[in-house]
């Protein structure tokens, strides 16, 4: 079948785009569609969160020990549940324990105060190391050893012979 050509041969009647412009009315009732949903959406959510939260709260309520309603907690007294516990604040948990840690190696105090035992800040007690020395053992008092000495094996490759050097 043979097509016929119209007298403008140069133009086509198909169009392989578009020809108008994009329609306002659709597009904005697709947007307006679409925050709808997601607002309702968001309710239902919400809702549903809700209504779980307060019933694992009235499952919880019911589910105390009844150690706790037997014998409340005095005045002054902190309860604390089994180990291992969770730490609330773990930055301020190692703050509190180098806190410590610091105040023992920089300040006096005692041990043992019936054994006479106190410590000393660190910084005292190296220079106390370096002005007095550390202890040494007495030959008298150490007690005499027993049994053979090691032997003394010169390492692989050294000479048997050893030389006195001035």
């Amino acid at each position: 079948m043979a097509h016929s050509h119209d007298k403008d041969e140069g133009s086509s009647e198909s169009t392989a785009y578009e020809t108008r412009d994009v329609k306002v009315r659709p597009l904005v009732q697709f947007v307006v569609g679409l925050t709808i949903v997601a607002a309702v959406t968001y309710l239902v959510v919400f809702g549903l969160l809700r209504m779980w939260t307060a019933g694992a709260d009235r499952r919880d309520a019911q589910l105390q020990p009844a150690t706790a309603v037997a014998a409340p907690a005095k005045p002054g007294e902190e309860r604390l549940p089994p180990e291992p516990r969770i730490q609330a604040n773990p930055a301020a948990d190692l703050k509190t324990l180098r806190d410590q840690e610091e105040a023992i190696l920089t300040t006096y105090g005692w041990v043992d105060r019936q054994a006479g035992v106190a410590r000393v800040p660190i910084d005292v007690a190296m220079q106390r190391v370096l002005e007095q020395g550390l202890p040494v053992r007495q030959p008298e008092s150490a007690p005499p050893a027993t049994g053979a000495p090691a032997s003394l094996a010169a390492p692989r490759g050294a000479d048997k012979t050893v030389k006195a050097s001035k």
